[in-house]
């Protein structure tokens, strides 16, 4: 298994907005192939959340990126997405590999 992690800070007013951009995200990731998407807010710190992305290993999550970046509807929810945050910053990435 193969993991992909987004951690980022969100005004609480565009919690809303946010939802909605990720549930159609997230069915254009899986209509590609990611295994799935698991969505997270602190629970000390309701500006704080993480997203997780499951894939096979990293050829895999290679092969979906592709795959989601020539998809036409991606574009323009990533715009909306970054809008939600300060300054437009994009969350910050890691990846991890399943050892046990």
């Amino acid at each position: 298994m193969y993991i992909v992690t987004y951690r980022f800070t969100l005004p609480p007013d565009n919690t809303k907005e946010y939802i909605m951009i990720e549930q159609k995200a997230i069915q254009i990731y899986l209509e590609h192939g990611c295994l799935g998407v698991e969505i997270y807010r602190d629970s000390e710190n309701p500006r704080k959340w993480l997203e997780v992305n499951r894939f096979l290993d990293q050829k895999h999550l290679d092969d979906v990126v592709a795959a989601v970046e020539e998809d036409t509807r991606i574009a323009s929810l990533f715009d909306e997405f970054l809008s939600l945050f300060d300054n437009n910053r994009a969350p910050e990435k890691d990846t991890y590999i399943r050892m046990l």
